[in-house]
């Protein structure tokens, strides 16, 4: 884990996932930054407060069937299907010797789920 400020409004902030982390949004004033930079320039100037805020704070641990997960990062989705939109959370999970979960969150439901290492031309028998 490393700590630093941010850059646009000096709050403290943990890259707890050093290495393979991208861009870390700063949780205070919302800054993208960039972590492949050595500075941890801005992206951009954006700024967004997401509506609704994430039920699961950033940094939070827990348990989930037999593995230690900690929340590294956090997304809004949506999808406008027959003219009706969707929209859910997905939560990225780490754990530094299992990798990477995300844990969907969608109307007071939960999912999780793993991305899948294999190409997807080994599905083809599994699922005809």
């Amino acid at each position: 884990m490393k700590t630093f400020s941010c850059p646009k409004c000096g709050g403290s902030l943990t890259l707890r996932a050093e290495g393979v982390t991208r861009t870390l949004a700063c949780q205070y004033c919302g800054a993208p930054l960039d972590m492949r930079d050595p500075r941890m320039e801005l992206v951009g100037k954006y700024y967004s407060k997401l509506e609704p805020p994430p039920t699961l704070p950033i940094g939070a641990r827990g348990v989930i069937r037999g593995e230690e997960l900690q929340i590294v990062g956090y997304q809004r989705k949506r999808v406008r299907y027959y003219g009706v939109d969707y929209d859910w959370g997905e939560y990225l999970l780490w754990n530094p010797y299992r990798g990477f979960r995300w844990l969907v969150e969608s109307n007071g439901h939960w999912l999780l789920a793993r991305t899948v290492q294999d190409d997807p031309e080994t599905f083809k028998g599994a699922l005809g």
